[in-house]
C-alpha cells in the first residue's frame, strides 16, 4: 500500500492551525521559492515535508503581519 504525502494537511499540522483557502495559496509560492533557494544556496533536495514547514512558516508570517498592520492602523485613527 502506497502512503501518499498531502502537502496542504502537513502544513496544516506544522501550525497547528488550519488556513483558508486563500491564506494557502498566498503562501504557497512564497515557501516553493525559499524551498528553491535553500537547496540552491547548500545542495540540498529537500522536498514535500520540508516545504510543508516552510507553508507553515509563511502563513504565521502572514498572519502576524496583517495583526501588526491591524494595529498600527488602529493606533493611527486613534491620534
Amino acid at each position: 500500500m502506497e502512503v501518499t504525502f498531502d502537502l496542504r494537511t502537513a502544513a496544516n499540522e506544522r501550525a497547528d492551525s488550519a488556513f483558508s483557502d486563500d491564506e494557502y495559496q498566498m503562501a504557497l509560492p512564497v515557501a516553493r521559492r525559499k524551498l528553491e533557494y535553500i537547496n540552491n544556496l547548500n545542495g540540498t533536495h529537500h522536498g514535500e515535508p520540508y516545504l510543508a514547514i516552510l507553508i507553515a512558516e509563511t502563513v504565521r508570517a502572514q498572519r502576524l503581519t496583517q495583526y501588526l498592520n491591524a494595529l498600527y492602523n488602529l493606533r493611527k485613527m486613534a491620534r
